[in-house]
């Protein structure tokens, strides 16, 4: 009798350990499962940033921004990029520069500004594009180029030009940014690649 009920106990036991088992792997296997999903929900917010988190987009494709300082959407479109020594609207490098050197060039970045807001706004005064990479940043010639930019933005428009910069720089990296709110939470870049001299 004795042995029955060792044998009892031992059987429960084994029962009991093995159901705490089966929750363990139970509660392992939903843990994985959840951070699985977590996961994938990162990588889908993560879409069009790149390592800094900072939103990266390619030459053809639109961005809807907002504003840091007006808190007003607008989206932007890079449509193309060229680096050339030829004359643009009629301006000549050494127009810009006393000396040029044999890496001057300028960068002509044709982008389409769209008002997605409700209000209207000059683009020249309320956003602004910078030209980057880690050993780079230009601001645009404002006054030979685009000045579509300097007149009022009505709400569905949109204007299309040139954003033109001039660096002996540029072949320094293998890709530039052009980056809209710059330095804010808001920041928005195009990857433009360099390409061959």
């Amino acid at each position: 009798m004795k042995k029955l009920l060792a044998l009892l106990v031992l059987l429960a036991v084994i029962a009991v350990a093995g159901c705490s088992d089966n929750d363990e792997g139970s509660k392992t296997e939903k843990t994985d499962a959840n951070k699985e999903q977590a996961t994938e929900a990162n990588d889908d917010n993560n879409k069009g940033k790149d390592e800094e988190g900072e939103k990266v987009y390619q030459i053809g494709e639109a961005a809807q921004l907002k504003s840091d300082l007006y808190g007003f959407p607008y989206e932007v479109t890079v449509n193309s990029f060229e680096l050339t020594t030829e004359p643009v609207n009629g301006v000549k490098l050494e127009d810009k520069v006393m000396e040029i050197g044999e890496n001057h060039r300028f960068a002509v970045i044709n982008v389409t500004i769209k008002n997605t807001g409700e209000k209207s706004f000059i683009p020249n005064e309320k956003i602004s594009a910078q030209l980057v990479n880690e050993t780079l940043s230009e601001n645009s010639y404002d006054e030979e180029f685009f000045t579509e930019r300097n007149k009022e933005l009505k709400p569905g428009n949109e204007i299309t030009g040139n954003l033109v910069y001039m660096s002996p720089l540029f072949f320094e990296e293998d890709v530039i940014y052009l980056a809209y709110e710059l330095i804010s939470s808001e920041e928005t870049r195009w990857e433009l690649p360099i390409p061959e001299k």
